[in-house]
């Protein structure tokens, strides 16, 4: 992983040009906070739109340098922010919806060899269900998972 502190200018997107970025390199990038004010910033759900200058107290989320599922728009970008009177707001943002009204610094963790990974559930599984593989403590249940789960049996029982 390598830090990057990308600065946004007045009138452009937050979310675009930290997604603009892990494009560019074709790296995954965390965001690890932002430091600016926005205006009208729009959320996703319920959709709402934040009239006004707003400080950001807090920006995290996850961006993949490739298009789809894993983009910027389904990575669940939140965001907190400090209201004209001290009140705090926020939540999920929408693409779009975080434009800078001033320069805006984010602090981005940048990392190669990012994948998104689908897992499929295992025949038999059922949605919702809880998997099969190793419990909270680390007792081993019927799985393909058998050898962790004896590496962690291994290390509890080393460490009591």
């Amino acid at each position: 992983m390598r830090a990057h502190v990308v600065e946004v200018p007045a009138g452009r997107d937050v979310l675009s040009c930290v997604s603009a970025f892990a494009r560019r390199g074709r790296r995954g990038a965390l965001v690890l906070g932002a430091a600016g004010h926005v205006t009208d910033v729009v959320l996703r759900e319920p959709a709402l739109v934040l009239r006004g200058t707003m400080e950001i107290l807090s920006l995290a989320g996850c961006f993949f340098p490739f298009p789809g599922p894993g983009s910027a728009a389904a990575t669940g970008t939140a965001v907190f922010l400090a209201g004209p009177r001290g009140s705090v707001l926020g939540g999920g943002v929408a693409l779009g919806g975080l434009v800078a009204a001033g320069p805006v610094v984010v602090m981005v963790a940048m990392f190669v060899a990012a994948a998104l990974d689908r897992l499929p559930l295992a025949k038999g599984e059922e949605a919702g269900k809880a998997p099969q593989g190793c419990d909270v403590h680390g007792h081993h249940r019927a799985c393909s998972w058998a050898a962790v789960c004896r590496k962690q049996q291994q290390q509890l029982g080393a460490n009591n």
